[in-house]
């Protein structure tokens, strides 16, 4: 049934005077006014009770009164071109938020819905709460305005972009000229030379991250926005420099993470600032090598050692935030001690002994054997040995240990004289030979020489015409020098012994060659004229008054 405003218009079979007579008789009428304000308020009812219907079956059963009691303060009034203007921005209050569905007040009766996905992850709205959305649909047979609250982010994003404005979003890929990123849904791309402060060496790293970047060129004909993250962690990095040098002092310990490790220390990160860890102040130890010590994204504990806040420059140590371990070493390790560590590292001229963090000894190579000639430590030990060792010589003040190994065992040759007597026979084997002669092994660790002369009793040109190494031989002791560790031996035929006749014979001739030795020098003192002298008389001998008549 249709409703018509009716309008006053004079009947033409009525005469005018009827027309103006008075009423008719029966009910009063009421007046065009009345009538008129009574068809306006049957719209509205009509209008209120589609309205209220659409927005129960919206908001899963809720009320209009509960609806009135959610909204809170008034909303700002939408007009009636915004709300049939799709692209719109506007903004409205929320009135309510269920399950799926979030319905948005812009006064006036005027209501928008939209999906509960719209908000993004740490958006956290509340009922009552200004919102800005994007009109997507004007208010069709329910009564309620389509909106957008991703769609209004991105429209407010391109509204507002320009080279510096700062922008949030995810890294969802990666090109061969670096990343894409999303922002609110629109796409985004990252140059690699942006994407870090410094060198990244997979930049792949960063997809699936949030992170922040700037705008440094935009087309709106095609919609390419290009970024920088690298200019938002300089300014950022700028802050954390200022606040640093203002927070920080010399002597603070801080906590931190390795960023990254060069050859010559490891540059760590505390609070959003890069400090130097200098490979000298790693370690209260000898340390060759950073990465022995420190690994990229450890978390470690430093302290400040020197501050340059015009070079904005921080020094950092990883040693002076323990205690020095060499403080109590000279009266913890004392000479001849035994003590058991772990070969850090080996060189040329000897091994490297953890005794404990922080505290390394050096074990030389002449004292890793009493008996072999050891060219290199890796003869004997290995990195990463645990080995038992002797102390022999503390220098706290200069964090020196000497250590030895031979000195946990006996010196074979301390008893070589005893072992091989001069004029013995003993068997041994050749283990190498030489131009001057030939080494023979006479127990484990104890070599003898037999020099060229001594391997037979006719000439020999070459030593290996005589003897050869791994030949079993048999030697005779001519001398033993255990100060040197040498003994001489001999291969020649041992010369006869004498028989006791033989014996008493040699020595009457000893005595008789002795006698006349004698009366031949009686026979010289007993000459004509001269002056004898005595040198045992000194020069008293020579006195001038006791030759005078």
């Amino acid at each position: 049934m249709d409703l018509v405003s009716p309008q006053a218009q004079p009947n033409p079979e009525l005469p005018s005077d009827a027309a103006a007579g008075p009423p008719p008789a029966g009910p009063p009428r009421r007046d065009q006014s009345t009538r008129r304000d009574g068809v306006s308020a049957a719209l509205d009812d009509a209008r209120s009770v589609e309205l209220d219907d659409a927005v129960a079956a919206e908001m899963m059963g809720m009320s209009s009164a509960d609806l009135s009691n959610a909204q809170g303060a008034a909303a700002p009034t939408l007009s009636a071109a915004d709300q049939n203007s799709p692209g719109a921005l506007v903004t409205g209050r929320i009135a309510n938020i269920g399950t799926e569905d979030v319905l948005i007040d812009f006064g006036g009766k005027s209501l928008g819905v939209m999906s509960r996905a719209e908000f993004g992850k740490e958006e956290n709205y509340e009922v009552g709460a200004p919102i800005e959305v994007l009109i997507l649909e004007g208010s069709g047979t329910s009564g309620l305005i389509s909106v957008s609250r991703k769609k209004a982010k991105q429209a407010a994003i391109m509204r507002d972009i320009q080279p510096g404005l700062l922008v949030e979003g995810v890294i969802t890929g990666m090109n061969k000229g670096g990343l894409d990123m999303d922002i609110e849904g629109l796409r985004g791309f990252i140059p690699a030379s942006q994407v870090d402060l410094h060198f990244m060496k997979d930049i792949s790293d960063l997809i699936g991250k949030r992170v922040k970047a700037e705008v440094t060129k935009f087309d709106r004909l095609d919609g390419n926005i290009v970024l920088s993250r690298r200019k938002v962690l300089m300014r950022e990095e700028a802050e954390a420099k200022e606040r640093a040098f203002t927070e920080m002092s010399v002597g603070q310990i801080c906590r931190g993470t390795v960023r990254s490790v060069t050859e010559y220390g490891a540059f760590v990160n505390i609070g959003g600032v890069d400090g130097l860890l200098h490979v000298s102040d790693m370690s209260w130890g000898r340390v060759s090598k950073p990465e022995d010590v420190v690994k990229v994204g450890d978390e470690v504990e430093v302290k400040v050692i020197k501050l340059d806040p015009a070079k904005k420059k921080i020094s950092l140590s990883l040693k002076q935030a323990k205690p020095n371990p060499w403080t109590h070493v000279a009266e913890k390790y004392q000479i001849n001690e035994k003590v058991t560590g772990r070969v850090v590292r080996l060189q040329p001229f000897g091994a490297f002994v953890e005794l404990e963090p922080g505290v390394d000894g050096l074990l030389p190579i002449s004292e890793l054997s009493w008996t072999r000639r050891v060219r290199h430590p890796s003869e004997i030990v290995k990195e990463g040995d645990v080995v038992q060792v002797a102390i022999l010589g503390v220098e706290a003040e200069k964090q020196r240990i000497s250590l030895g190994l031979k000195q946990l065992t006996q010196d074979p040759w301390s008893a070589a004289e005893e072992k091989f007597p001069v004029g013995s026979t003993i068997k041994g084997k050749v283990v190498r030979t030489t131009d001057f002669g030939a080494f023979v092994e006479l127990e484990e660790g104890i070599d003898g020489l037999i020099h060229i002369s001594e391997l037979s009793d006719q000439r020999v040109n070459a030593v290996t015409d005589k003897v050869k190494p791994g030949q079993e031989v048999e030697v005779r002791v001519l001398g033993v020098d255990r100060e040197n560790q040498r003994i001489k031996l001999s291969m020649k035929t041992p010369p006869r012994m004498p028989t006791p006749e033989e014996l008493a014979e040699f020595a009457a001739k000893r005595a008789a060659a002795a006698a006349e030795a004698k009366k031949r020098a009686e026979k010289s003192e007993k000459r004509r004229g001269g002056i004898t002298l005595g040198w045992s008389n000194g020069l008293d001998s020579l006195d001038p008054s006791k030759f005078s008549r």
